[in-house]
């Protein structure tokens, strides 16, 4: 793909889409919601280096987040559309893997 990040093979991005599946079950942040948002993104467009970087940032401790990212964040929650949205493509992108 030129001028872009190559895509990753399906089986790659199945399992990223996997992982953040799981921890789709699981509370969230308003720090954890941004980047979990990132990389669904990244996900949507099969690209896993965006998404294993979203996923690295978003488990950042809290003490350690100051240090590593200073940039403006959503702080908003995952509403549910938005939770039921992002599974069914999550489910998706594992079911095609």
């Amino acid at each position: 793909m030129a001028g872009g990040q190559p895509r990753a093979p399906r089986s790659e991005i199945a399992e990223w889409a996997a992982r953040y599946l799981e921890r789709l079950d699981q509370p969230f942040d308003d720090w954890e919601a941004d980047f979990f948002r990132r990389g669904c993104s990244f996900l949507s467009r099969r690209l896993a280096t965006g998404a294993a970087s979203s996923w690295r940032s978003m488990t950042l401790p809290p003490e350690r987040r100051d240090e590593v990212y200073s940039g403006p964040l959503a702080a908003r929650p995952l509403t549910v559309e938005e939770t039921a949205r992002l599974r069914g493509m999550l489910q998706r992108i594992v079911r095609e893997g």
